[in-house]
């Protein structure tokens, strides 16, 4: 790209492409041709190359054009496919000088083309593909954000993650990464003999979870639907029909706020092991994570938001309510209600709305005293039952349950317990959420009759786990904010595009 060209505006440039484009169309050249193309990676092409080059083999390959350099009746360019560029060269005596004035006046960086050619090394030893022709693939008509100056506005880069991905490498890098990640976790929970299932994302109850729906409408049932928040539920209906080991890759949908850790659609892994308690699924998930740490990271130690987090196990377990006594000097047995509890969190700093449940004051106590102050990795344990509706109760202590949940750098990236599996105990839980739902807690639980009538036929003692992986993808890749790991992030509109 000249000086020239960096000075013109987007509009500008975007009219003398138009203007471009109907030249290409007035020499009866179709500018987005569809067809099948066999063609050479440039991935495939730098790996082998030197088998190309002795056998004077002509290759074909196809890509972006990324960058074009004159040299009197010669010119040079760079072709990328996949993140991989090559260096193409076009001399008007091997192309003719009709097809190389086209490619010299009409053709921009950003273009797609189809070369084929013979390669060669310059006088530099650089890879390059003498052009002996070329097709054009797709004319662009707007111009590609510069490598160096270009694409850093950081609301643009969630917006418009094509050009994201187009200007820089290592956004392409994490998005690898977050696939290896999951790829590693299907395949050794495939190796543990676990199935991967599918259940509805539209579900007539929000459970599963506590946190805000999503609500939509099917017009032809004439009945209110919701996004699903976890698909917990139907995971153990399954185990009920008869399955042991399951899981599911599943995207969830929550109404809530957005920040750095919380994105309206995320993807979490549920699992549900039939026969297992949450000690058993503590001491598999400590050994499947550091693992899948260890696999992608080359090393327990990782690097997150400037600090050292070691992964290699034994973790740490912490007791809920101990833990809050000695940080925050809050014994949650002495505190019955909600009633009692809000004067106490009001003096430690936190601002308790009028609907909120003993079970919520606490969890914001839990955040600001323990979760955000406490490095990790380590399992917090044990936690209230107002916390836990789907968990089993602990026989020693019953106003706590058998959970725990994994933290790390201040993210809850595993929550799992024991499941509650006496249709009796889930009734009377589901009651306390329904009423706390009924008196303006949008985040409680409905009443589940359905769920309630399936756990009469018997749910076996069964362990359950939610991961989430955009927190886990964010510490493995060292992104202190979730939009950077998830392709396309929800972002409200621009004003332009509500017209």
């Amino acid at each position: 790209m000249t000086d020239e060209q960096k000075n013109i505006n987007p509009f500008e440039e975007y009219t003398i492409r138009c203007q471009k484009l109907e030249k290409i169309k007035e020499l009866n050249i179709d500018p987005y041709p569809s067809e099948r193309i066999e063609y050479l990676s440039n991935n495939q092409l730098v790996a082998n190359f030197n088998e190309y080059l002795e056998q004077k083999k002509s290759v074909t390959i196809v890509g972006r054009l990324r960058s074009k350099r004159w040299h009197g009746g010669s010119c040079f360019a760079n072709l990328e496919n996949n993140w991989q560029q090559i260096q193409i060269y076009f001399k008007k005596d091997e192309v003719g000088k009709a097809d190389y004035e086209i490619f010299v006046d009409l053709l921009d960086v950003g273009d797609i083309i189809q070369i084929s050619g013979e390669p060669f090394l310059t006088k530099r030893g650089e890879k390059t593909i003498l052009v002996k022709k070329y097709h054009l693939l797709n004319k662009s008509l707007l111009p590609l954000p510069e490598k160096w100056h270009g694409l850093s506005d950081i609301e643009t880069r969630f917006r418009q993650r094509y050009l994201d991905l187009i200007a820089n490498n290592e956004v392409k890098d994490i998005f690898l990464k977050r696939q290896a990640i999951i790829n590693y976790l299907r395949n050794y929970l495939d190796n543990q003999s676990f199935m991967e299932v599918d259940t509805p994302i539209l579900q007539s109850l929000a459970g599963g979870a506590i946190a805000e729906p999503f609500v939509t409408h099917h017009r032809a049932l004439d009945i209110d639907l919701f996004l699903r928040i976890a698909p917990e539920i139907f995971l153990k209906k399954l185990i009920i029909g008869g399955f042991t080991k399951i899981y599911e890759v599943a995207r969830c949908f929550r109404n809530e706020g957005i920040d750095h850790a919380h994105n309206p659609e995320f993807t979490q892994i549920e699992l549900y092991w039939a026969y297992q308690d949450y000690l058993g699924l503590m001491d598999f998930t400590e050994q499947m994570i550091s693992q899948l740490v260890w696999e992608i990271n080359g090393s327990f130690l990782v690097n997150y938001d400037g600090h050292d987090y070691n992964f290699q196990p034994p973790w740490p377990r912490i007791d809920y309510r101990e833990e809050l006594i000695k940080r925050c000097k809050v014994d949650i047995n002495n505190y019955p209600t909600a009633y009692e509890l809000k004067p106490l969190a009001i003096k430690l700093g936190i601002a308790v709305a009028d609907e909120w449940g003993k079970g919520k004051i606490i969890d914001e106590l839990y955040k600001k005293y323990v979760r955000n102050e406490i490095p990790g990795p380590f399992y917090i344990v044990n936690h209230p039952i107002e916390l836990s509706p789907l968990a089993k109760k602990n026989k020693k202590e019953p106003n706590f349950v058998d959970r725990f949940q994994l933290v790390v750098a201040g993210f809850e990236l595993v929550n799992a317990f024991s499941e509650l599996n006496d249709s009796f105990d889930q009734a009377e839980r589901f009651v306390e959420q329904q009423r706390l739902k009924d008196e303006g807690d949008q985040e409680a639980v409905p009443y589940d009759a359905e769920y309630v009538e399936a756990l009469k036929y018997g749910l076996p003692p069964t362990a359950g786990l939610g991961l989430g992986i955009d927190r886990l993808v964010q510490i493995l890749t060292n992104q202190h904010n979730i939009k950077n790991v998830i392709f396309f992030p929800t972002l409200k509109p621009k004003l332009e595009d509500k017209k």
